[in-house]
């Protein structure tokens, strides 16, 4: 029995390791801004080696994007894994209220240093995120090909409309002072995701 838990404890101790360092970051970012902060000072304030922080985080870009893996495979599987009878749209509107507006928002608002913030401040981390949406988008659409039924090009354009929601909220929630900008901003996602649905739920589900 302890041969069969250690693995899950190790893999504990990796998640907890890498939240630690996310965190850390966070907070030099929002007290130093992101272009100040070298990634030695990131190891140091989350009381790792440099090469433990290289292990989890190759770039800082990449702390900054540190939720990137499950952006995308939380995407997929909601569209493509969405109950017979609810269309792409809802599917996403859900997806989008779990992953970025709902409690995410909150403390994104709140916090400096977090993702929405930094990418509002920094034009190399803007194109980051456009390279990670499109990325995304064409990945996503090769998923939903088969799965939703989509031909070739229309999935790819369902993919990037359907991503573009999801930067365009990004860039507004940059932009958000406090929590009372939330509403409009789920308000305009919303409408955004409507103008989609004739060419999202057109189509076999």
């Amino acid at each position: 029995m302890p041969e069969a838990a250690a693995p899950g404890l190790r893999e504990q101790k990796k998640v907890r390791t890498r939240a630690a360092i996310a965190a850390a970051a966070a907070g030099l970012f929002a007290r130093d801004g992101y272009p100040s902060v070298t990634m030695a000072q990131i190891a140091a304030e989350s009381g790792v080696s440099d090469q433990t922080l290289y292990n989890y985080f190759p770039t800082k870009e990449s702390l900054v994007f540190d939720r990137s893996a499950d952006f995308a495979s939380s995407l997929t599987e909601a569209l493509t894994a969405r109950p017979a009878g609810t269309g792409l749209a809802d599917a996403f509107a859900g997806w989008l209220d779990d992953f970025l507006l709902g409690d995410a928002a909150r403390r994104s608002v709140r916090n400096a240093g977090g993702m929405p913030r930094l990418v509002a401040r920094s034009d190399s981390l803007r194109r980051a995120l456009l390279d990670l949406a499109h990325q995304s988008a064409t990945e996503l659409a090769g998923q939903l090909a088969p799965a939703g039924g989509l031909t070739g090009p229309a999935a790819l354009a369902v993919a990037d409309g359907l991503v573009a929601v999801f930067v365009r909220a990004v860039e507004q929630l940059g932009e958000a002072t406090d929590e009372t900008a939330l509403h409009d901003i789920g308000a305009q996602a919303a409408a955004a995701i409507d103008a989609l649905r004739p060419l999202t739920d057109a189509r076999p589900s």
